[in-house]
């Protein structure tokens, strides 16, 4: 058997960032957090990362895509390290496998 590590996230789109092979997408989801004797809710910034040509080419599409869509994504989480002036940097990327669009920005409106 095979072990992997995977994540399921649901949030809204922030940023988009799409390069040549790969595209970035930054999304808010909520999460509740106890402060003395008052729930309240914080938000957290978590960035997907687009590689298959066939999931980006659904995401290009500008009703997909847009800012303020809520979404699902799943997949794979990977962590790497690389040396930036000298020191050790170690990053955690969570790389979709799938997503589908929940709501549409318009209709949040």
């Amino acid at each position: 058997m095979i072990n992997n590590a995977q994540f399921r996230i649901i949030g809204r789109i922030g940023t988009i960032n799409a390069q040549e092979k790969v595209t970035h997408i930054s999304i808010a989801s909520d999460r509740q957090v106890k402060e003395g004797n008052n729930w309240t809710i914080k938000s957290d910034w978590n960035t997907v990362t687009l590689f298959s040509d066939s999931l980006r080419k659904r995401f290009a599409n500008p009703k997909v895509g847009k800012k303020g869509n809520q979404v699902i994504f799943e997949g794979t989480i990977q962590t790497n390290s690389y040396k930036k002036n000298g020191d050790k940097v170690y990053k955690t990327n969570l790389i979709a496998q799938d997503f589908d669009v929940l709501s549409f920005a318009k209709d949040s409106e």
